[in-house]
């Protein structure tokens, strides 16, 4: 299906997708906890911290499926429920709102596109305003074929009514960058996530940012 361009921004990209944990969010620590919890309680072990990093960015479930198996209903209660009673500790990267707030001041449309189910995704919505800047959510409920598969950046686009090549989609895991690139959209690696910066290298994003500052400069803001 042809979209036609949408020609608003004065930059380079008419739209930006951003992920929201480890991207906009500084929660990979808490969701190590959560699953570290989840696994001592159920599983009676823990794993290397580099376990949990590396699943970040993956949908709840099939991070619980991965670690417990057949015991991955029972992880993820507690591994929600973990993540909640500290959600104090959930905030947002420094210049992330600031961000949002410059891209949509000049024009560019901004989509979040996580693989957070959008009953997960609530309660951080409730605790931090990204919906004021967001013209589209995509949750992984949304789509049959989660992060790293391209559907729910498809879908972003189809809602936006921009075409894939003047979109950027920003993202910490290699999931994201899988995703992106299968969409045919532009990719930048945040390197500021959990993730590391070879792990997105190897993905070979069209952009590695080190801070929001490079994200509004390949912006050409």
């Amino acid at each position: 299906m042809y979209i036609e361009p949408h020609r608003s921004s004065p930059g380079p990209f008419q739209g930006v997708l951003f992920d929201v944990d480890g991207t906009l969010i500084d929660s990979a620590d808490l969701i190590a906890d959560s699953l570290e919890r989840a696994c001592r309680l159920h599983l009676g072990h823990s794993h290397p911290r580099e376990t949990y990093y590396g699943l970040i960015g993956k949908p709840a479930i099939v991070q619980m499926e991965i670690l417990g198996g057949q015991k991955a209903s029972e992880m993820m209660d507690t591994a929600v429920a973990y993540y909640e009673e500290h959600s104090d500790r959930e905030k947002t990267f420094a210049g992330a709102l600031d961000t949002l707030a410059r891209l949509s001041e000049v024009g560019v449309r901004l989509g979040l596109v996580t693989s957070k189910t959008r009953m997960e995704l609530n309660p951080t919505l409730r605790r931090v305003p990204l919906q004021t800047y967001a013209s589209v959510i995509v949750t992984a409920d949304l789509t049959t074929r989660p992060k790293p598969f391209p559907d729910p950046v498809y879908l972003a686009l189809q809602t936006l009514q921009i075409a894939a090549g003047d979109v950027l989609f920003v993202g910490d895991s290699p999931f994201d960058l899988q995703a992106g690139r299968a969409a045919g959209v532009k990719t930048g690696g945040a390197t500021w996530g959990p993730h590391p910066r070879a792990i997105l290298e190897a993905e070979h994003p069209d952009f590695l940012f080190r801070s929001f500052r490079d994200v509004l400069q390949a912006c050409e803001l």
